[in-house]
């Protein structure tokens, strides 16, 4: 999302990438929202069995999944896909495929939240025997508002509403424990290790944008007009008259979540619009970027994720 932003803002109105690009940010704003739905629920309900609860977990298993919501007891685990997604719903089972009618007519195709999620449910199971543990695993669709009006072909999945999410957790089968206090704690701590932090392409690799269409320069956090001069170590905007020293931060992390690689010193003078090398050096050092080479040959390296921490 905050890449998708980024290119919003630094690509003229009239590109022709923009309305894709404010397409997927607004669908990757609304699952993101959708998925703060069940959070809630989780945070306010207070379950009597020993319990984990993981949010946006990135795995390995035969390939890398991603799980919206894993709720894991000793007993069993539940896998949840959740989905928020306007219109009207109608999910196909062959080919598996989402169908969503808008009021306008429009008709536009999604993945199957059944078929992803099945998917999931396997790939956690061999996840789990990969460690010599076996746990029966549970998996539900949940849709974020009550308002959301889906039709399902004939599933075992159910399909829930936020609110429902506890009765149907307490409704499961409830066996003796299969995993004793130990176990149980050290899966906890390998599905915490285990995460892998999801790093998207660059922006502009994913949507064939070419550098050249990018508006350079650095954003007032004022105004938020592109053209600040640097001028006695800070940054003034000509237009508002707005001084900072830090305006850079955010336009060197445009760049990489657009372009990503490695930026040299001529990469950060010609995005910024710096005349000077030593300039380039001191603002990039103070930076704390992961370095490699020396003098004229050294490169930056932002860890994107470092900034940005998963839902626990």
């Amino acid at each position: 999302m905050e890449g998708l932003e980024a290119a919003i803002r630094r690509l003229p109105s009239h590109h022709e990438a923009i309305p894709a690009l404010r397409a997927k940010h607004a669908a990757v704003q609304a699952g993101f929202g959708g998925e703060q739905e069940l959070d809630k629920v989780f945070e306010s309900y207070a379950f009597s069995m020993k319990h984990g609860i993981f949010h946006d977990l990135s795995l390995m298993s035969s390939t890398h999944f991603q799980i919206d919501s894993l709720f894991i007891t000793p007993s069993y685990a539940v896998l949840f896909e959740v989905k928020n997604i306007a219109g009207e719903l109608t999910v196909r089972k062959n080919p598996p495929q989402l169908i969503r009618t808008l009021e306008t007519g429009q008709v536009s195709g999604f993945k199957s939240p059944i078929a992803q999620l099945e998917n999931n449910c396997s790939l956690f199971q061999d996840w789990l025997h990969s460690r010599n543990l076996s746990l029966p695993v549970y998996g539900a669709v949940v849709m974020a508002y009550a308002s959301q009006r889906i039709e399902v072909f004939d599933s075992k999945i159910p399909v829930l509403f936020p609110s429902t999410v506890p009765l149907y957790i307490r409704k499961l089968p409830t066996t003796s424990p299969l995993l004793d206090d130990e176990t149980f704690v050290t899966l906890l701590s390998q599905l915490n290790s285990g995460h892998r932090q999801f790093i998207p392409a660059p922006i502009c690799e994913t949507y064939s944008i070419r550098r050249s269409d990018i508006r350079t320069g650095v954003i007032c956090p004022g105004c938020n007009v592109l053209g600040m001069s640097w001028h006695k170590r800070k940054w003034e905007c000509l237009k508002c008259g707005f001084r900072c020293s830090k305006a850079h931060i955010q336009a060197i992390r445009d760049w990489f979540l657009l372009f990503g690689g490695k930026m040299t010193n001529r990469d950060c003078r010609e995005f910024l619009h710096l005349e000077r090398q030593q300039n380039a050096n001191r603002l990039l050092r103070d930076m704390n970027l992961h370095t490699e080479g020396a003098n004229r040959n050294r490169t930056y390296k932002m860890w994107l994720s470092a900034s940005k921490q998963k839902r626990t």
